[in-house]
């Protein structure tokens, strides 16, 4: 299981469940590549046990909210693929 934070542009209380997001989630895990951001598609839930993976929400300025959700990436997104 690992652990990751995003940043939301709207209010935690309107963030839906198993909303599907693409964005930046910046990975948590302990290890060499701690910090590391990834660009993906990801699905989102307020349940923290629902997903396999830890996700911490952040607010516009930054503000963490207390409560830990769970998320589950359904791809990575390469912004510099060639195409």
């Amino acid at each position: 299981m690992g652990e990751y934070d995003t940043f939301i542009n709207k209010n935690f209380e309107e963030l839906m469940e198993d909303e599907e997001i693409t964005g930046v989630i910046r990975d948590l895990t302990p290890g060499k590549k701690k910090y590391k951001g990834l660009y993906a598609r990801f699905q989102v839930s307020k349940d923290p046990n629902k997903y396999p993976e830890r996700l911490w929400i952040r607010l516009g300025r930054g503000q963490l909210v207390e409560k830990p959700c769970s998320m589950r990436v359904i791809e990575f997104i390469d912004l510099f693929a060639q195409t």
